[in-house]
């Protein structure tokens, strides 16, 4: 009878290996995992977008060269779309976080790495890319105190201890490129069996505006640069590198990223925070200039997902293009943005740039140091 039941435990240990590890699988009530925590996202409608300046001054804005910032070629024009319910990260993923991922062999597992049909891209691309570059952790693709790549390093532990940028087991992972963004994601969906992934364009801002389609997260003031940026605990709304910065060192004049939730005062409609400042935020969605009127045209305005096809990011504007190759959307001006207030001219330069409807594309292949994520979970 005994040996019986050492039999039966050592089939039921037996199971649990082939069942919970051996696939690359980890039996989340067996393993506690660093999930990051999402909120549900109610579904409802709002105006996404934005249209540019009409010319009539609104009480408590500034007004910078006539403009809100809204640019025609990447905003407009503002249009009604309705969304389904869903579940996004309240905070950017973390280092803590994205180690498990790595820590998991993460970069080794071909599976995380191929892209769904409905991404638009060939599924090998992302391996292709991990097997050439050999690729084992975020990596920037310039490291501004040296001139030169760099990010975590492997050898030490933490792997991110001496990330000039993001330093701290809660502030978000940065360095990471679309194609990390997007495995990190398969992976949790595989060791949770939940279905994680990128937020769509449109997820993304319903998140940072909600139903009422603030301009902001905190409401439709535009604020000074002192309002906008400032140190965790001033009342500030967002972390941008105006008072982060530290004037003797190339690091600082650039700013660096803090823990999520860090300024509570700039939480979304729905409780989300560092929908502006802190890192910039990789989407799921192609980037194509004037897609808008054509997604109106179509009649593509419920759960919008971005264009199958991507154009080179300059297309179609009177200046030679910064990148001839296709690029995703990123959302949320993150702590490299030095705002200059009211008394800059150059619009593109000032603190509008923190508007939930401002979109910029960047190469996927690249990972900066100002780059980083955060999930949605979809609803079973």
């Amino acid at each position: 009878m005994k040996h019986k039941t050492v039999l039966n435990s050592s089939l039921l240990f037996m199971l649990f290996l082939l069942v919970c590890v051996f696939p690359g699988r980890i039996c989340a009530q067996d393993v506690e995992l660093n999930i990051p925590e999402t909120i549900p996202v109610q579904a409802g409608s709002f105006m996404m977008g934005m249209e540019v300046y009409d010319g009539v001054e609104r009480p408590n804005s500034i007004n910078f060269d006539g403009l809100t910032g809204a640019t025609p070629f990447k905003e407009s024009p503002a249009h009604e779309v309705t969304m389904s319910s869903y579940y996004i990260g309240k905070y950017e993923v973390t280092n803590a976080q994205y180690a498990e991922f790595v820590d998991a062999g993460g970069y080794d597992t071909r599976e995380y790495w191929l892209i769904d049909p409905e991404y638009y891209e060939d599924s090998e691309t992302g391996w292709y890319w991990r097997q050439e570059t050999g690729r084992t952790a975020p990596r920037y693709t310039v490291d501004y105190t040296t001139g030169e790549t760099a990010g975590w390093d492997l050898s030490k532990n933490p792997y991110w201890l001496d990330d000039p940028y993001s330093n701290q087991a809660d502030t978000p992972v940065c360095g990471v490129n679309w194609y990390e963004a997007y495995a990190y994601c398969k992976w949790l969906s595989s060791v949770t069996g939940e279905t994680y992934r990128l937020p769509t364009e449109a997820e993304w801002e319903y998140a940072a505006r909600g139903p009422q389609s603030n301009i902001f997260p905190w409401g439709d003031e535009y604020l000074t640069t002192d309002q906008t940026c400032g140190a965790p605990g001033s009342g500030a709304m967002c972390n941008c590198n105006k008072v982060l910065a530290v004037s003797d060192d190339t690091v600082g004049a650039r700013g660096k990223a803090t823990p999520g939730g860090s300024y509570p005062e700039s939480d979304s409609y729905f409780g989300v925070c560092d929908m502006a400042g802190n890192v910039t935020e990789w989407t799921a969605d192609w980037f194509q200039m004037l897609y808008y009127p054509e997604r109106i045209n179509n009649g593509e305005v419920t759960d919008p997902t971005g264009p199958s096809v991507a154009s080179p990011p300059m297309w179609g504007i009177a200046i030679p293009p910064f990148w001839p190759e296709p690029c995703r959307t990123v959302r949320s001006q993150g702590f490299s943005k030095d705002p200059k207030g009211t008394s800059y001219t150059l619009f593109i330069d000032a603190t509008y740039a923190f508007r939930c409807a401002y979109r910029m594309f960047m190469f996927r292949f690249d990972g900066t140091y100002f780059t980083g994520l955060r999930v949605v979970k979809e609803e079973n």
